[in-house]
């Protein structure tokens, strides 16, 4: 079944849910779904990136495999009010995503986004024995900067103007992309080795000692043999997203790949810091006017850096932050970004 098909299941059942009765909270239940789809449509309308969300048997079918969890902000009725979860996104099982947090306007006075949250965070990761949990800051805004910062979650990066911001306009956000700040928590400390460029170590040092992990740093090598990469492309923010998970002697040929693919707008490159090529990877980059978005802790199993090339200036006036933390990573990423324009010159 389709997008505008299941818009218009999801419209066609749509009820009032009373305001102002009790919530209570707790972890999916089969007959939630068909609350949650109606929840994104209230929320984002018909514009969120992911069709899936709006398909009540595909939401069941991920929520019955550790692939996602999802926790539900309910009435006494069983009426959804409310939702956020865990879910695996990156290559490495065991660091999971947290998302999809949005509580319904009627209510929204009360504290439910602050349990959601606070149970994402702390609460359902430990239980479940979660290694690393993520999430992703709207910088149009500072809220949920300030939410993951009360959970003592550590700004590792800044992705410039990568979610479409069509899925904001409903709730009366701007009309142009919206940048989004990585934030990390490692609950499970393992040491991995890792190679670090140069013109990133001071900043990779840095947040590993904030982060409370160690690692084994070590020597970069020559690359050897083709790279190993996938990639995926979001047409609705004109975002590519290219995973190398080994650098080779062609890497500049799949980058040019994917920047002809995404068609002059934004890519993203992921590269593994376990990878002894990174080094050569991140020169090569940083020459063709890539420049940081951060650091991605156990990203690969081995952590992750994260460059990114924009097609224009950013409005950098439209990132807010909460804090001098977010100000400190707002900085260092347009520093490295008036370096990379200076490049391209």
């Amino acid at each position: 079944m389709g997008r505008e098909e299941l818009i218009r299941m999801l419209r066609e059942a749509r009820r009032e849910i009373e305001p102002g009765q009790e919530v209570s909270i707790g972890p999916f239940r089969p007959e939630d779904a068909p609350g949650i789809a109606q929840a994104y449509l209230e929320t984002y309308g018909d514009a969120f990136p992911l069709e899936h969300v709006y398909d009540p048997e595909e939401i069941v079918r991920r929520n019955a495999t550790d692939d996602q969890h999802t926790l539900v902000a309910r009435t006494p009725r069983g009426e959804v009010v409310g939702l956020a979860g865990l879910f695996r996104y990156p290559p490495n099982p065991d660091v999971y995503e947290a998302g999809q947090l949005m509580v319904l306007k009627s209510y929204r006075r009360g504290n439910v986004a602050t349990v959601l949250n606070r149970e994402v965070f702390g609460n359902l990761p430990r239980r479940l024995e979660m290694a690393v949990v993520f999430g992703e800051a709207a910088a149009n805004h500072p809220i949920s900067q300030h939410l993951l910062c009360s959970q003592g979650v550590a700004f590792t990066g800044l992705e410039l103007e990568c979610m479409p911001s069509a899925a904001y306009l409903r709730e009366g956000g701007p009309g142009r992309n919206i940048s989004l700040f990585l934030m990390f928590k490692v609950f499970r400390n393992s040491t991995c080795a890792v190679h670090l460029p140069e013109a990133y170590r001071e900043f990779c040092e840095a947040l590993y000692r904030e982060l409370g992990v160690s690692r084994d740093v070590l020597a970069p090598a020559s690359w050897a043999g083709d790279s190993v990469e996938n990639r995926e492309f979001f047409p609705e923010s004109g975002l590519m997203r290219l995973t190398v998970h080994r650098a080779g002697r062609d890497l500049a040929g799949v980058v040019h790949a994917a920047e002809a693919e995404a068609g002059g707008g934004l890519v993203q490159v992921f590269l593994n810091l376990g990878d002894a090529g990174v080094a050569q990877a991140v020169e090569l980059l940083r020459h063709r006017g890539y420049f940081l978005g951060g650091l991605l802790p156990h990203w690969f199993g081995p952590d992750g850096l994260l460059l990114q090339k924009v097609p224009r200036e950013p409005d950098w006036d439209a990132i807010q932050v909460c804090g001098p933390e977010a100000e400190a990573m707002r900085t260092l990423v347009r520093a490295d970004f008036e370096r990379a324009r200076r490049t391209e010159r």
